[in-house]
């Protein structure tokens, strides 16, 4: 699941990818006053907020920086639930990304690889964000390649298919290879 976790990414990623046509999205210097990451030995982890629900990743916990073919790029991704046609599966995929910092990812800029997205979050509403639509913020606190690892916090907006906001807040991704 793992492969196909990867796959579905950098498929989504390298089928929307135009680096240079469309600028990449807006950095900012690094996020101010970030906590000391939890050391690498803690585990994998996927958790955030949506709509006020707590949502946790319970299996499937991946993430990658600068993949084969995918320069300068963020993955992270997760799943949760059964393993059915009701698991829910996040990815947040940043590009232009070097060293940490703050990134804003939105639709608009889908093009140069940027999506985040849930799907099967509830039977009504079975994609968030995606080609629908999306504004998230992004703090990358630790990044490393080789082994990977990464620290991110991140918030935002998800348009779901019934054309709700759904309100994305404490966001958090950590892992380590």
């Amino acid at each position: 699941m793992r492969r196909l976790v990867v796959l579905l990414c950098a498929a989504l990623a390298a089928g929307c990818s135009n680096d240079a046509a469309v600028p990449p999205p807006v950095t900012t210097a690094p996020a101010a006053a970030a906590p000391a990451p939890p050391p690498a030995a803690a585990g994998n982890v996927l958790t955030m907020t949506l709509d006020g629900k707590p949502w946790k990743a319970d299996r499937e916990i991946f993430g990658a920086f600068d993949p084969p073919g995918m320069a300068r790029r963020l993955i992270m991704a997760g799943s949760f639930g059964p393993k059915d046609a009701n698991e829910q599966t996040f990815n947040l995929n940043v590009a232009g990304v070097d060293k940490p910092g703050r990134y804003v990812v939105r639709t608009r800029e889908a093009s140069v690889g940027n999506a985040a997205q849930v799907a099967n979050l509830s039977r009504e509403r079975y994609l968030v964000g995606g080609a629908l639509g999306f504004d998230v913020t992004v703090d990358v606190d630790v990044l490393a390649r080789n082994p990977t690892r990464i620290d991110a916090r991140f918030s935002g907006t998800l348009t779901a298919n019934d054309g709700a906001t759904v309100v994305v807040a404490d966001g958090r991704f950590r892992y380590s290879e």
